[in-house]
């Protein structure tokens, strides 16, 4: 097979190149004639977010399950996520495939392939979460027609096209296991190329049940070119994305959908912050029945997101587009089961049999308009944060809040040696030996009116036990809002790494184990069964005194749907201790009120925060380099688009409502409460300004 040059050479196919400059290409004079192959036409729309509009070429090229043949209309997907052709309402083909002689689930009528699929083939088939196909029984079968695939062109170089479908065709975790993973090894390529088990890290045999033998004939096969697949890192969190490979079908890179000249060149918006039309995709009735998630956000109804092949934030992690558009370079796990898959190929023009199929346009994908907040006057009241607008501000705002002591807590690192030093660690020789010798009781320690907390290094296997000693602290705390001689208070450091719920499950705050471990709760309250009624096992105890606690006020925690997917976040609770909620950061008015920019694709400077010794030694991650150096990300009570996920805000301040899955482990914890103003065991500690990336 011919193997595809890496370098790219001035088209001849049809002249109608675009004079690329980033963040999008400059227009076309016209578009060329209907039958004519072209690269992407790009021109100015100021109706747009991203300011342009996108016109692609498409064809048709091999084939794929797509039509579900239903004897009635159905109800197992939403009406609004029902596309055109998704149906074929026909009984009698439907009883001519029930009893159809079937070999390995395929079978031809009338010179036309159909596939048939139980519950069991589904990657997903959650039909009891929202935006996912509803299933029947567990042994009912669906059926499914071979339509021709439409495809996208999106380059065009001497006689070889880069195809890019033009819906999600099926559904599949980028990989089967978890664990650090890269392209080479992940369990996706091996099924887009059937390859055999020696290529993929879960050992999964794909020799002739891959993409690649199912959607094409031997012909068209030989018409797929072998790509020089380049896998560069990260380049927000510098993943190493593993070693390039030569493969038939592949999925898109971060650099050849958004960060390139290579992503201008294909139609994309090629910089950050902008929710692109031309990225939003959605999936095909096979890939829903196979598991793929759809989008209820008004304007985005029925999108799906979908995975590139570059790593996110670890290497266990992989980017993704949302259902808006959005890249979201952190990513989500590469073992999430409810993604669409976007195949991509190059093939040789001179040997594929390919047919014209019209004209796609990101300006005929509805957006969803921006909530107009202008003209809406923050409350002003005493000690309340003041927020100024500072147009030479990157988030447009400067915001001072009043600050508190009240309660401690383990914080600062002190270390004997300058090369141990990370974070903001003390470097004392001296109290570092006198710790080491020490008296501990309970892993405790005062001296000199200090508290100190000695933690065991993990995974020590030397004769002595090495511990790492952290400082007891006062916590300084943001008044967001003053309410009827109560205050409600932000910690204004990430002060802990907790999940918001201990293994993978569908979860709301109300029985969720991160609830239960700030406030100190038996095992009756999170469905795990956890107790974490011993005082040196939960938030609560160990941050405050009991005449602390008898400030904190026990308030009602509100739990508001998902503001984007409507997905419910649980009842109303009664707690002391909690973390802020979706609507308390982002769109309403208490989002203003608290000082916070009421978008959630801001990179807002309030949002931003930074994490103690303490929290970095339980394991919260923290961006290393570039923008937000040092800052965490944390995630609020609310639910994300499904029950597994919560959501949270990234380390630039913006918000993530998509969400993270509810037992990732890296997250940071930063506690709020509220605090009865007529107690006297919190301090005044003045104010401060946020004014510039923290």
């Amino acid at each position: 097979m011919k193997q595809r040059r890496d370098s790219f050479l001035i088209l001849t196919a049809c002249i109608c190149i675009a004079v690329l400059s980033l963040p999008f290409a400059a227009a076309a004079e016209a578009l060329p004639a209907e039958n004519a192959l072209c690269e992407p036409s790009v021109e100015p729309d100021a109706t747009l977010s991203t300011g342009f509009v996108t016109e692609w070429c498409c064809v048709t090229f091999g084939t794929y399950p797509q039509t579900e043949v239903v004897p009635a209309p159905s109800e197992a997907v939403d009406i609004y996520a029902v596309q055109e052709g998704d149906f074929l309402v026909d009984p009698e083909l439907f009883n001519q495939l029930t009893g159809a002689s079937w070999t390995e689930n395929e079978t031809e009528i009338d010179g036309i392939r159909y596939l048939r699929m139980n519950r069991q083939d589904a990657v997903n088939s959650a039909s009891d979460s929202m935006g996912h196909y509803r299933w029947g029984s567990e042994d009912e079968y669906h059926y499914f027609r071979y339509d021709p695939i439409r495809w996208r062109i999106i380059a065009l170089e001497d006689h070889q096209a880069l195809l890019m479908a033009d819906k999600l065709m099926d559904c599949q975790p980028y990989h089967t296991e978890e664990g650090p993973v890269t392209w080479k090894s992940s369990t996706v390529r091996s099924w887009l190329n059937g390859l055999p088990g020696s290529e993929n890290a879960a050992g999964i045999d794909y020799r002739g049940r891959g993409f690649l033998d199912k959607a094409f004939s031997d012909s068209e096969r030989k018409a797929v070119l072998i790509t020089k697949v380049v896998n560069s890192p990260n380049s927000a969190y510098h993943t190493d994305c593993g070693e390039d490979t030569e493969d038939p079908v592949f999925l898109l890179s971060n650099k050849e959908v958004f960060e390139s000249d290579d992503a201008a060149r294909h139609g994309f918006y090629a910089a950050s912050g902008k929710d692109d039309p031309a990225k939003r995709f959605r999936s095909t009735m096979y890939a829903k029945c196979r598991g793929a998630w759809w989008s209820s956000v008004s304007g985005y109804m029925g999108n799906s997101f979908w995975f590139m092949r570059t790593n996110g934030y670890t290497p266990e992690s992989i980017t993704y587009i949302c259902d808006f558009g959005y890249i979201y370079q952190r990513g989500t796990m590469a073992v999430c089961n409810d993604a669409g898959i976007l195949p991509a190929i190059w093939i040789s023009l001179d040997d594929a049999n390919v047919e014209t199929a019209g004209w796609v346009s990101s300006g005929d994908i509805e957006r969803n308009a921006y909530l107009d907040i202008s003209g809406r006057k923050e409350k002003s009241r005493l000690a309340n944060p003041v927020v100024v607008a500072d147009p030479d501000m990157p988030d447009g705002k400067r915001v001072t809040y009043s600050v508190v002591q009240f309660g401690s807590y383990p914080q600062t690192e002190i270390v004997g040696d300058a090369a141990e030093a990370a974070g903001r660690s003390i470097v004392d020789a001296e109290r570092y030996a006198a710790l080491e010798k020490a008296e501990w009781e309970a892993d405790e320690w005062e001296s000199g009116g200090c508290q100190y907390l000695r933690v065991k290094t993990p995974g020590d296997n030397t004769q002595i036990q090495r511990y790492r000693y952290f400082i007891r602290e006062p916590i300084l705390w943001r008044v967001l809002e003053i309410r009827d001689g109560t205050a409600l208070l932000l910690a204004d450091a990430a002060l802990e790494c907790e999940p918001f719920q201990r293994e993978q499950k569908g979860v709301s705050w109300e029985d969720c184990t991160l609830r239960s471990w700030l406030n100190g709760y038996d095992a009756k309250m999170n469905i795990s069964a956890v107790d974490f009624t011993d005082e040196k096992n939960n938030f609560l105890d160990m941050a405050f005194r009991p005449d602390e606690q008898d400030a904190i006020i026990e308030n009602l925690v509100r739990n508001e749907s998902n503001y984007y997917f409507d997905v419910d976040s649980g009842r109303d609770t009664q707690d002391k201790i909690f973390i802020l909620a979706e609507s308390e950061l982002f769109i309403y008015d208490s989002s203003i009120i608290h000082g916070f920019n009421p978008w959630d694709a801001v990179m807002d400077r309030a949002k931003q925060f930074q994490p103690t010794d303490y929290a970095l030694m339980k394991g919260a991650w923290h961006a290393s380099g570039g923008q937000g150096d040092g800052n965490v990300f944390w995630i609020t009570r609310t639910t994300g688009y499904t029950h597994s996920n919560v959501v949270y805000v990234d380390e630039s301040g913006c918000m993530y409502n998509r969400g993270i899955l509810v037992n990732c482990s890296d997250a940071a914890i930063i506690p709020a409460l509220v605090l009865d103003l007529n107690s006297s065991v919190y301090k005044y500690a003045g104010t401060i300004t946020i004014d510039s990336e923290r």
